[in-house]
Order: C-alpha cells, then sequence, then structure tokens
C-alpha cells in the first residue's frame, strides 16, 4: 500500500543571509498552530498595542488558525533543540480578496469587533480599503496581507526577521498577489515599511483619539488614549504588479 501523507513542509533559505544554518525557515503547517499561537502571546506583549492593552485569552490560537488558512505563512526552527517545541519566529500572513473583505465586514457588523485592539485594527483596515485601488482594477485580485511576527527571546539580530520577511513577499509573488498590505504598529516596523522597503502609507489613527462603543459596556471609550509612543497606528500597502 502507497503511502498518501503530506511532503514535509521544505526549508528554505534565502540568498545573502546572514542566518546561522541550524536556523531553518519553512512553510507553517497546521501542526505548528499551538506553538505559534504561544509564541504570539510572548512577543505581541512587545508590541505597543500588546504592551499597554493585554494579550486578550485566545488571541495567540486565533491568529494561528487565522495564518493556515492560506500557505502563506513561514516559521523558522532551530534545529538543535530537542523538541518537541522548536519554533522561535514566525511571520503569518493570509490572502485577503475582495470576497472575503465584505464577508468579514458583514460578521463584524452581526457579531462586533470582540475587543479594543481589533476595533481599532479593523478601523485602520478601513482606511487601506477605502484608498487601494486594486480590487477597482481587478476584482478578483489577491492581497497579502501580513498578520503577525514574533522572534523569541535570545534569536534577534540573527536575520530571522529579515529572512521572514523575504520569503514571504516572494510567496506573495509566487501565489498571485497584487499586493501586501501591513498594519504597523511600532516606531521600527512603520520605518521599515515605509521608509526602507518601499511601502506606501495608506492611512493612520493617532492611539490617543481611537473611540469605540464597547461591546460588552455599551459605552464609548478611548482605550489607548495613554499611549504615545508610537504615536499612530499605521497602514501600509505595496503594489507586486
Amino acid at each position: 500500500m502507497t503511502s498518501t501523507a503530506p511532503a514535509p513542509a521544505q526549508a528554505t533559505k534565502p540568498t545573502g543571509t546572514t542566518r546561522p544554518e541550524h536556523l531553518i525557515i519553512r512553510l507553517m503547517t497546521p501542526a505548528d498552530t499551538q506553538e505559534v499561537a504561544l509564541l504570539f502571546e510572548k512577543t505581541f506583549r512587545r508590541e505597543p498595542l500588546g504592551e499597554y492593552h493585554g494579550v486578550e485569552p485566545g488571541e495567540g490560537t486565533s491568529v494561528a488558525q487565522a495564518s493556515v488558512q492560506d500557505p502563506v505563512s513561514f516559521v523558522a526552527e532551530d534545529t538543535t533543540l530537542p523538541g518537541p517545541s522548536r519554533l522561535v519566529a514566525f511571520r503569518t500572513s493570509c490572502i485577503s480578496t475582495a470576497e472575503g473583505l465584505q464577508a468579514k465586514k458583514d460578521r463584524i457588523a452581526k457579531e462586533g469587533h470582540g475587543d479594543a485592539i481589533q476595533a481599532i485594527l479593523n478601523r485602520v483596515s478601513d482606511l487601506w480599503l477605502a484608498k487601494s485601488t486594486v480590487f477597482e482594477k481587478n476584482p478578483k485580485a489577491k492581497v497579502m496581507k501580513f498578520m503577525a511576527l514574533g522572534v523569541d527571546t535570545g534569536y534577534e539580530g540573527k536575520g530571522l526577521a529579515k529572512d521572514l520577511l523575504k520569503v514571504s513577499m516572494e510567496k506573495a509573488v509566487e501565489v498571485g498577489c497584487e499586493a501586501v498590505t501591513v498594519v504597523a504598529s511600532a516606531f521600527a516596523t512603520q520605518h521599515l515599511f515605509g521608509n526602507r522597503l518601499g511601502f506606501e502609507l495608506m492611512g493612520r489613527i493617532r492611539y490617543s483619539e481611537f473611540t469605540w462603543i464597547n461591546e460588552k459596556t455599551g459605552k464609548e471609550e478611548r482605550p489607548f488614549e495613554n499611549l504615545v509612543n508610537p504615536e499612530f497606528l499605521e497602514v501600509y500597502e505595496k503594489k507586486l504588479v
């Protein structure tokens, strides 16, 4: 009897990388979901939104599960660790379409945002959608959305973030995406995408001025009124065709 088990995700090594050989990058698989969820919850606490507002229970799981819907997310694995937990970094992404974005809007209208972080992320994504011309030019277009990046403590400065970004951009081209979009919550990512990688700023929200109706209390709140470093949450886009 022949086996029908899927082939393992292939490791990749971009040219010109400074990453040590024992740190491999490969496509994320459903088997990685739990590890990515735990690493997200650990690393997101360093981001301005996570540091200021905290991480909601199950948030990492939601991100990880959304990240394996399309084969465009990558993880970094330290092959010297004994395992089974060997993931030390990730770059999660998903594919957006006009149809999928409308379905999300309909779901939010029915069920709500869930929490303040999701509310502000959804609001800034709406700014991107209002300005982008991708779907006007091609209603069937695909856009890759960078969802999250995380590098575990002790693995910073080893080229993982750079290589994860490179293979993700290459994957976007490979799967036929016409653009890439990203929400940047910190100075470092805003500088990277806006000044070094040629992404266009599509919209920004001043954290301190953002208001939403708390769906648990029904009251209007300013959940980030004291978040001033950085001053803005920003969304960027880069055309690929």
